[in-house]
């Protein structure tokens, strides 16, 4: 029993590691007709420790959803058709500030 327990934890580490690499190997490449940076939703402000959802571009009042984040960057899920973004793509975002920093696959 306490074998399996270990293999199985073994295997959580090892699937960890992956997404994580995977994470900070996608290819970017840049958006279009982005605002200069997103901003967090009224009573909410940007800080080191995490990444807000949903931020919004502050020309059009759109929001972007956050699906997965690590070490200050967030993807986030954008409504279809914006930002140069295809159906199987989200956008970067620096989580510190909003800036962006480009466009990766899903």
């Amino acid at each position: 029993m306490k074998r399996a327990f270990s293999g199985l934890l073994f295997l959580a580490f090892l699937f960890g590691c992956g997404t994580t690499q995977n994470f900070n190997e996608k290819s970017v490449r840049p958006a279009t007709d982005t605002p200069v940076a997103f901003e967090p939703k009224s009573g909410v402000s940007f800080d080191d420790t995490s990444c807000k959802s949903p931020l919004v571009d502050p020309r059009s009042g759109v929001e972007i959803i956050m699906v997965v984040a690590h070490d200050g960057k967030g993807d986030y899920r954008v409504p279809s058709g914006l930002y140069g973004l295809s159906s199987k793509e989200l956008l970067r975002i620096n989580c510190s500030n909003g800036e962006v920093i480009g466009i990766v696959n899903k």
